[in-house]
């Protein structure tokens, strides 16, 4: 998905996120592929746009070609919390797509009351097991014993980094890759060697933005071994220590100067596709962005700041709402989910680590460059807490980032945002799920 439409999706998903709890009609966020009919034998529904959303149309494409007696009607939503309404809504009366995308972070609240398991014998006919995935995926896919999602990608925040910068700046290796950064001393030290070369920014981080800065918090209190326990109508169960620590090496990260407290995803963006900062943390789905800019870069996995390869991640994922009465859809959306699987290797192109071991051990893919540099993040991905407020595009993402930005700026101290955070989670506990 190139930036431009994915953070319109998120302005609009975190304006509709209020309104949609409250039962506000979706159906005039759709935009189809084609045009929906009763009398389709495949229902399919996604929320992806921009150059996610053309890959998507390019794999619908291969399938409609090689199984032409299926009638599919694929339908987009937009992203976020009206994807995740609407699909929830159709779930519980009884009107659902025969297939839909879901991110793996949502999957537990979803698995819950509004999906059907995949039949694992099924699959393996068509050539899909478990030997073919990630183990954190499977285990994220799977409830309960049963597999509720068929893994389709890994996106992770990484480090994009402008060679011919990196490299006046000492960054880079004998053989041209970015060197280790282990610590929070070595990264802002390279944040200001960057700067040193630009005479600006060193880092193009967004900290103004909600998704990224959630990302990045995410991944270093992982690194750090911390956790969030939400049990539902319970106690918050969090780490403060680690917290704390966190929360005060992004206040030092975001100095002002060589990473900016205020740039926002456009921003960081821009300034990186330009030439104008030596490294840029963000999600791997910018790579064909800075592809088309044509500027000396690579992509690889985002450091172990604090010592583990920990990095904050999603998966998108193949589910089957619960149907009253199953019928030929069903059948056929088992044809579907094979094809997107066997067929992802187009759609890894746009940055996503492919799940399907077969795809993602293939010699197309390894050679395809600088995508396949971040592969091995799909074994060590870092999936956001459990809760029905969490997960991508959720409250806790927007409401984390709200947060994160006051920390950027100095508007608030680290302990407060302890205390902000804690107790914004704390209300959510004691507000039954919505679902």
């Amino acid at each position: 998905m190139t930036a431009t439409t994915r953070r319109a999706f998120l302005r609009g998903a975190a304006l509709a996120g209020g309104a949609s709890a409250a039962g506000l009609s979706l159906s005039s966020c759709a935009t189809p592929i084609t045009a929906a009919g009763s009398e389709s034998n495949l229902q399919y529904w996604n929320f992806f746009g921009g150059g996610d959303g053309e890959r998507m149309i390019a794999l619908v494409d291969t399938f409609r070609t090689e199984r032409p007696e299926i009638d599919l009607t694929a339908t987009t939503l937009a992203w976020g919390s009206p994807y995740y309404t609407k699909l929830a809504m159709a779930a519980a009366g009884g009107r659902p797509p025969d297939i839909a995308t879901i991110h793996l972070s949502r999957l537990p609240t979803f698995a819950e009351h509004l999906l059907d398991p995949w039949d694992l014998d099924k699959l393996a006919e068509l050539g899909i097991q478990e030997a073919d995935f990630p183990a954190p995926l499977w285990e994220m896919a799977t409830r309960d014993g049963e597999l509720f999602a068929v893994p389709l990608d890994v996106h992770p925040l990484v480090t994009f980094a402008n060679t011919d910068i990196c490299a006046e700046a000492g960054l880079l290796d004998a053989d041209g890759g970015l060197k280790p950064i282990t610590s929070p001393e070595e990264l802002l030290a390279a944040a200001k060697a960057c700067a040193e070369v630009t005479g600006g920014i060193g880092i193009a981080y967004p900290a103004a933005d909600g998704f990224v800065s959630w990302m990045l918090f995410w991944t270093l209190y992982r690194q750090l071994g911390g956790t969030f326990d939400l049990p539902p109508g319970g106690k918050v169960g969090v780490d403060e220590e680690k917290l704390l620590t966190v929360f005060r090496f992004l206040r030092e990260f975001t100095d002002g100067e060589a990473v900016p407290t205020t740039l926002d995803a456009a921003g960081s963006i821009a300034l990186f596709a330009s030439g104008k900062a030596g490294l840029c943390f963000t999600g791997d789905w910018e790579v064909t962005t800075y592809l088309n800019s044509e500027i000396p870069f690579t992509m690889v996995p985002f450091p172990p700041v604090f010592g583990e390869n920990r990095v904050r991640a999603d998966g998108h994922a193949l589910v089957l709402p619960q149907q009253i009465e199953v019928d030929q859809g069903r059948e056929n959306a088992y044809l579907f989910a094979a094809s997107l699987l066997k067929n992802s290797l187009g759609w890894a192109a746009g940055g996503h680590i492919p799940a399907y071991g077969p795809v993602a051990d293939s010699d197309e893919y390894l050679a395809m460059q600088p995508q396949s540099n971040i592969r091995e993040v799909a074994d060590t991905v870092q999936f956001d807490p459990i809760a029905y407020f969490s997960g991508t595009g959720s409250n806790l993402m927007w409401e984390a980032g709200r947060i994160l930005f006051s920390v950027h700026s100095g508007t608030v101290t680290p302990e407060q945002a302890v205390d902000q955070l804690v107790s914004w989670m704390q209300k959510q506990l004691d507000t039954p799920s919505p679902v």
